[in-house]
């Protein structure tokens, strides 16, 4: 079915501000407690790693359509024409529609719960409320359903299962980038998802002056504006942001972890870290980064495809994001300047306070589900499985043995010379195998296999190297997104409740980052939080708070923010 455009109301229902909501909890039924020997994290590998099917394909092809609610999201590989495609072409008998959204994706998702017109396979954020909506409406088969009429073998993680619960009993949502309990060593530190980059030769150039606090960083931006003001005959952006959503800016976000703005109490309470001075430290910084000149006005308007063109052509100094986001575009401009490099580092607030950054340990940044009415469900639960399978796990990350890799004495990767030579050209030669597909990606379940880099640009393709510096400030804080409990007789109303305050946040931000002098920032910003106020943010407040205790009990400890646990 071909997904169509409708306009009606936002349903969206998101996090307040900086505080992360993760997916429901789910069924015991179908999953497992233990992690397997050479299995991903997320699901059990019953194939080769190399690629080889043991099962007989399907004669015929059945066209599907999987919406991503990203409007940014792009296919790696050149779809139909590169080897993955081929793959599930004749492996599954399945032929992918891919369709993102003009927008945030609002009035497609609102459509659907509206209507029940949901496509053959859903992807959303796993923060949105979306997934709980359409479950409702009873527009989507559950995964408990599709395991055991199709894939009995197919057996998820049990507390990442768990968490997708629904009020039913049932689990509609699979998660990616989602890290078990089970699977994870005792003590092991992972990297964080942000991180702040900067173009390496451009900082030596300037010496490499001390960017340990935000007003020396400032003041290195500015230098860099002035002084080296160009970068192949275009203006340098001192400072690059994430796009900027009706909901506000992930970067932005991000800056409470660097600047240490606590979520917890003593006592153990969730704080609302928009209504912390700390915060205050976090917008005056931006704003005076603005008024410096030293954030572009483009900033505000820019889509992910501008930044990524902005990264490539070499013109970003620094930035705070998920470089993994940007891989593509760094490889781009080292195989146009090779020492034109970027390198992480740890920004630390005015007062010179350690970052508290959160890792990438989670329940999932996006969730897939299978519309009721597909009429593939059969062959989409097949693909389901093989995707969370050590098979499909090498092959999304890692491609083909003997052609893309082989394998080292210690059982990791290495690169194979056809596969370093197209990556090389730079002109998209390696899209022929269609590697990196991400909607079910399982980053910890091949992170140990990836080679170590051998040259610069290899950092780009091992995110944990290049985020080393930050190791030492990563933490598990997967509580600070709670539990949510899809019982909850307040819960349709918190929903909408977070979805106004979000939205009036995302309209304001803008205003106060742009203000003309720090005062008016300030007067702005007490203005918002009164008028947030206003709009029962207190209620909200007490209700997050439930779902961040219900986590830290299933997490089984009593408190949360890093430093309380020292």
């Amino acid at each position: 079915m071909k997904l169509k455009k409708w306009s009606a109301s936002l349903l969206a229902f998101v996090l307040m501000m900086t505080v992360v909501l993760t997916g429901c909890a789910g069924s015991k039924d179908n999953a497992k407690e233990t992690a397997p020997a050479a299995t991903s994290a997320t699901g059990t590998g019953t194939q080769s790693p190399t690629g080889a099917p043991a099962e007989k394909g399907y004669d015929d092809v059945m066209n599907i359509d999987w919406y991503v609610n990203l409007s940014w999201w792009k296919y790696p590989g050149n779809y139909g024409k590169d080897k993955f495609s081929e793959y599930i072409k004749e492996r599954f008998g399945l032929n992918i529609n891919f369709i993102t959204p003009a927008g945030d994706g609002s009035d497609q998702m609102s459509a659907m719960i509206a209507t029940g017109q949901v496509p053959d396979l859903v992807t959303v954020e796993s923060w949105l409320d979306y997934k709980t909506k359409l479950a409702k409406g009873g527009y989507l088969v559950s995964i408990n359903e599709l395991i055991d009429k199709y894939v009995p073998n197919f057996k998820p993680y049990q507390d990442i299962f768990n968490w997708y619960k629904e009020s039913d009993g049932k689990t509609y949502a699979l998660p990616n980038y989602a890290y078990s309990s089970y699977a994870m060593k005792p003590g092991e530190k992972l990297e964080p998802n942000s991180a702040f980059t900067l173009r390496k030769d451009i900082y030596e150039q300037l010496g490499r002056p001390d960017i340990s606090t935000a007003d020396k960083f400032l003041d290195v931006l500015e230098r860099v504006k002035k002084e080296v003001k160009t970068y192949d005959g275009k203006s340098l952006i001192p400072l690059q942001l994430y796009e900027f959503t009706s909901n506000g800016n992930s970067s932005v976000n991000w800056l409470n972890e660097y600047f240490a703005v606590p979520y917890e109490d003593e006592s153990g309470k969730l704080l609302n870290r928009t209504y912390s001075e700390k915060y205050w430290e976090v917008l005056k910084f931006l704003n005076d980064a603005y008024r410096r000149g030293l954030i572009s006005k483009d900033n505000f308007t820019d889509k992910r495809d501008q930044i990524n063109e902005k990264i490539a052509s070499g013109r970003v100094f620094a930035s705070l994001t998920a470089p993994q986001d940007f891989t593509e575009q760094m490889r781009t401009l080292y195989n146009m300047d090779d020492k034109a490099q970027y390198e992480a580092f740890a920004l630390r607030n005015y007062e010179g306070d350690d970052p508290v950054l959160t890792d990438i340990r989670g329940f999932g940044w996006l969730v897939t589900m299978v519309g009721k009415n597909s009429k593939a469900q059969e062959r989409i639960a097949k693909l389901l499985e093989f995707l969370n399978s050590k098979e499909g796990q090498h092959m999304v990350h890692f491609g083909w043995e003997n052609e893309t890799y082989t394998y080292n004495e210690d059982g990791t990767i290495k690169w194979t010379k056809e596969y370093e030579d197209a990556l090389a050209k730079g002109d998209g030669s390696e899209k022929k195998w269609g590697m990196g597909f991400n909607l079910l990606m399982d980053w910890y379940s091949v992170k140990d296999l990836f080679p170590q880099p051998e040259k610069p640009v290899d950092q780009y393709l091992a995110e944990k190297t290049m985020k080393k510096p930050l190791l030492e400030y990563s933490y598990d804080t997967s509580a600070v997104g709670g539990k949510p409990n899809p019982d909850h007789p307040d819960r349709d109303k918190m929903l909408e409740t977070s979805n106004r305050l979000s939205l009036f946040w995302g309209k304001e931000l803008p205003r106060i980052i742009m203000a003309e002098s720090e005062a008016k920032a300030r007067s702005i910003y007490e203005d918002v939080l009164s008028k947030m106020d206003a709009m029962g943010r207190a209620d909200l407040d007490t209700y997050n708070n439930e779902l961040f205790q219900g986590a830290k009990e299933a997490l089984g400890i009593d408190r949360s923010w890093p430093p309380f646990r020292k």
